[in-house]
């Protein structure tokens, strides 16, 4: 073992001593001294450390969680051979899992150049990247062509799905525009030469294989020169035992994974890369625990995992897959043009070479696109369903249930544009790392450039579209650049003038009165323009804002089901934006959204212009925009309290803390006065109390206790949940301490929308199918 590894190693091995999971085989191997430590001299008992399964670790993930004091980073195996883990990290970790992509990228010359995940389940890595999902239709090849026409790109998914994608292309007989995919990364299955030769004749681009495992720390990627993939040895140790890859991440001290079995196979390559680059490089051969089993059959030229299996490309075919069951034996095969005896004659010839003389059945089938997408050409099978017209579509988006409208055809009429907008804000299916895609900025262009329609109803609802879009271009937050602000502030001036306009135009102003909260909504979320101080600027463009607001709607405003769903948005936006621009809670109550979001679930139904205030005042970390409340008692204790906190005032937080545990008088205020409590610890920064902590939550929301029952809603906890996890850690109770860290994310709107359209059309597919 390199120095630098060793060093790395020995800190990682500390840490997983602590997990209670990691005890006794580190016992039996004698890498644990008396005083409980990692023993001076564990490397002589390293080797005879008993390797970690996965049934192991996913039957209970809490018992390796070593560390969480230093929590950044919650990814989620994609569970294709069994149960998902969920797992998590800490920031030197995720630096170097960035990191290591980067170098790899730039040996392709990729450089920043943004990754595009298609038809897989794949989340975007960096604020650069996107992943377009949901079944190959038309309309996902469609969008294809409008991302790849804002090239460069680079395309990354499953070998299968990206050769779906390439199929469906030529079925439809679509063509990309030249250079506008600069390279394709096939990543997450065994990539043939067949699968290689029809990406590369579709996307005329290098096809790169990438090989990792994030939950182990395994990356690695495919030189340009040979094609080896090569391991990155910063990151993970590796280890060859008994033909099945182990690994120990080298930096994830929050989650140890030592002598971890990762159920991938591999083969090492014995001699230095041609290339010139140093360190290991291998030849990915599928996976160990389910691979094998299909490919089991001895009597099939020994073959045991389909990396073994050479696929060659055929002229006049662009896929194929073949399936052995004993003496049955198939060829799926999709032909380029017509299908001819010629044709299959060299795959006929490979076949009974490889697999011996038989009876084989052919088909002209496609295992990896459906063919009704090929011929319906976005036609949406929607049965009786029909198009609404814009009034109903505008009394279900305000007052109904979205369901019934979200995945139901576009209103026909002057609708048609504002509900497409809204469609792919709510539900988008390209996913971005942050901000939205060029999809929606298209339609954002489309709905401003259109001209104001004689319908108020129609108009109030292009301005709360637009409203909503625009908050969601402040996501990027700290990676913006100022002038990319200050086009997000004018244009949100744009609609504060169209609003203007329409106010003119309408004489019953009274029916719009959510509007009111849309008008707002930006606010929460904008860093104000570049050219003016920040805060000066914030608080006159908040009450100028606000000021309208009274005016036209001197009676109040109502929020409506519109409201609901913009709210859960822009509030979860407003939270991450605060966090990342060093919000005076920042290194304390995180995540912030979480505090926002529980609000709002407690006060939707009578949300007001009063809680909008005290939002702005949290998210902006000033106090001129907090009106509070004037009834005395309970509610007027809470606003006073929060904004002391606020002012980090502990002296007269704490009074008022006091204070609202003497005025509660139901559960629900009970609950609150303790989640309040909580935030005061973690802006005070005063310790958590294991045991104390766990009977509160235990009586308050019913987490980690399955017989208790929720009284107010467990997403506010969630800073609090984060918080107490190293404390149980300290107090031996480190499943608990998992517990805790899986249930503090908050509702990601994104990745929730991601799972809907993925799950059951974006897994992998196999390609080889032997047993």
């Amino acid at each position: 073992m390199k120095k630098a590894a060793l060093r790395k190693a020995a800190l990682v091995l500390a840490y997983a001593v602590q997990a209670p999971g990691n005890r006794q085989r580190f016992e039996v191997a004698g890498l644990i001294s008396d005083a409980g430590r990692l023993a001076v001299n564990w490397q002589d008992g390293f080797t005879r450390l008993a390797v970690l399964r996965k049934g192991e670790l996913r039957a209970a993930p809490g018992a390796f969680l070593a560390n969480a004091s230093d929590v950044v980073y919650r990814g989620k195996t994609s569970g294709t051979t069994s149960d998902a883990l969920t797992y998590f990290a800490g920031e030197r970790w995720n630096h170097k899992r960035v990191e290591a992509r980067a170098r790899a990228q730039r040996w392709w010359g990729l450089g920043e150049t943004p990754v595009v995940n298609v038809a897989s389940r794949l989340g975007p890595v960096s604020c650069l990247d996107s992943s377009l999902v949901g079944p190959v239709d038309y309309g996902f090849l469609s969008a294809l062509l409008t991302i790849v026409g804002n090239g460069p790109i680079v395309l990354r998914g499953y070998p299968s799905r990206l050769c779906e994608v390439a199929i469906a292309l030529h079925r439809n007989q679509l063509s990309l525009p030249a250079n506008a995919v600069v390279a394709v990364v096939a990543t997450g299955e065994c990539l043939f030469e067949v699968q290689r030769a029809l990406l590369h004749k579709t996307f005329n681009a290098p096809v790169v294989n990438e090989y990792g495992c994030q939950e182990s720390g395994i990356s690695g990627m495919s030189c340009p020169e040979v094609g080896r993939i090569h391991l990155d040895e910063d990151r993970c140790l590796y280890e060859i035992i008994d033909g099945e890859l182990v690994t120990t991440d080298l930096w994830n001290l929050t989650m140890p994974m030592v002598r971890y079995v990762s159920g991938d196979a591999i083969a090492l390559y014995p001699d230095p890369c041609p290339c010139g680059r140093a360190g290991l490089t291998a030849k990915i051969l599928g996976r160990q625990d389910t691979d094998s089993q299909k490919l089991a059959n001895q009597k099939l030229a020994n073959q045991k995992l389909p990396g073994t299996l050479e696929m060659p490309a055929f002229s006049g075919l662009l896929n194929y897959q073949i399936e052995i069951n004993g003496s049955h034996r198939r060829v799926r095969v999709q032909p380029e043009n017509v299908l001819t005896e010629k044709t299959l004659q060299p795959l006929k010839q490979w076949f009974e070479t490889r697999f011996g003389q038989g009876n084989t059945e052919v088909l002209v089938a496609s295992p990896f696109a459906d063919d009704s997408n090929a011929s319906a050409k976005g036609a949406l099978d929607v049965g009786d369903l029909l198009p609404a017209n814009s009034e109903t579509w505008l009394r279900r988006v305000t007052q109904q249930a979205w369901s019934g409208w979200i995945e139901q055809p576009l209103p026909v009429g002057a609708a048609t544009s504002v509900a497409a907008l809204l469609q792919q804000i709510v539900m988008p299916r390209q996913m971005v790392g942050r901000g939205v895609s060029q999809d929606v900025l298209n339609l954002m262009h489309e709905v401003e450039a259109s001209e104001l329609t004689a319908d108020p109803a129609l108009e109030a609802m292009r301005l709360r579209v637009l409203l909503w879009a625009v908050s969601l271009l402040t996501e990027r937050g700290l990676s913006a650049k100022n002038n990319e602000l200050d086009d997000i502030f004018n244009r949100y001036l744009e609609l504060l003038a169209r609003f203007e306009t329409w106010c003119h135009r309408c004489d019953n102003l009274s029916d719009f009165s959510a509007l009111g909260f849309d008008l707002l909504a930006p606010l929460l979320t904008l860093q104000v323009s570049s050219q003016l101080p920040r805060q000066s600027s914030q608080r006159n463009c908040w009450c100028a804002v606000r000021r309208r607001v009274l005016e036209c709607w001197p009676d109040g405003i109502r929020a409506d089901r519109f409201t609901v769903h913009h709210y859960l948005t822009i509030l979860d936006i407003a939270g991450q934006n605060a966090q990342r621009s060093g919000h005076v809670w920042a290194t304390t109550l995180r995540p912030l959204s979480a505090l926002l979001l529980g609000d709002f679930y407690r006060v939707a139904a009578s949300l007001s212009l009063e809680h909008v205030d005290m939002w702005a005042g949290i998210v902006h970390g000033q106090l001129s925009a907090f009106t509070g409340k004037r009834d005395a008692g309970f509610e007027e204790t809470w606003w006073a309290f929060r904004r002391s906190l606020l002012q980090r005032n502990k002296t007269a937080s704490f009074k008022h803390l006091s204070r609202l545990f003497e005025l509660a008088g139901s559960k629900q205020e009970i609950a609150r006065c303790w989640l309040e409590k909580g935030y005061a610890n973690l802006v005070f920064e005063e310790r958590f109390i294991a045991d104390e902590w766990l009977e509160i939550l235990s009586q308050q929301i019913g987490v980690l206790n399955p017989a208790g029952k929720a009284v107010s809603n467990p997403m506010a906890w969630s800073p609090i949940l984060k918080a107490l996890s190293p404390e149980l850690i300290k107090s031996g109770k480190s499943e608990l301490a998992y517990a805790c860290l899986f249930a503090a994310a908050p509702p990601n709107r994104q990745m929730s929308g991601f799972d809907r359209l993925s799950v059951g059309v974006n897994g992998k597919q196999s390609v080889i199918s032997i047993a």
